[in-house]
């Protein structure tokens, strides 16, 4: 096998493997970079990998191809002025970066639900809360993950929704 790798004669096809196998790897990581890619689950969580592809307001982002609403966390809706600056915010900060994230099962509307956390930043929750362009949502932060990141940034300055009561 190593002389017909490596021979004069064979060398044009050993070229055209080699790329091919290149050409193969390639697509295989742009796939999982753009749909996500799954690492593990159990029966109520679900830890994927991938690029933050979009970011819908300052709460939902989407990795590969998966709406991801932030647990615990609430911000204004966009079209005022908190809004739209946290999504701005989360726009320039995580768009294009690779992120982790734990989704905890549960679904609204068409998005997961769970925390995520960028290598060069942390907990995308915490970094929106200190931001104070964000707040913590009581309701579905139960293990109390962002209380003292909250009272550390202050009270909520935006609209509270009912649901977080």
């Amino acid at each position: 096998m190593k002389n017909f790798i490596f021979s004069k004669k064979n060398f044009p096809v050993t070229i055209s493997i080699f790329l091919l196998i290149i050409i193969l790897l390639n697509i295989l990581l742009s796939h999982q970079e753009k749909h996500g890619k799954h690492i593990s689950s159990s029966q109520d969580q679900t830890i994927i990998y991938g690029k933050v592809n979009k970011i819908r307001d300052g709460d939902t982002i989407v990795v590969g191809t998966i709406p991801i609403r932030l647990s615990g966390l609430t911000c204004d809706e966009l079209g005022t002025p908190l809004g739209d600056d946290a999504k701005l915010f989360l726009h320039e900060k995580i768009l294009n970066k690779f992120t982790t994230c734990v989704l905890d099962g549960s679904k609204t509307y068409d998005r997961e639900v769970g925390k995520c956390e960028v290598d060069s930043l942390g907990d995308i929750g915490i970094l929106m809360i200190s931001s104070r362009l964000c707040g913590r949502c009581p309701k579905y932060d139960k293990n109390r993950h962002y209380l003292k990141i909250q009272k550390s940034a202050g009270p909520f300055i935006g609209v509270m929704p009912s649901y977080c009561n």
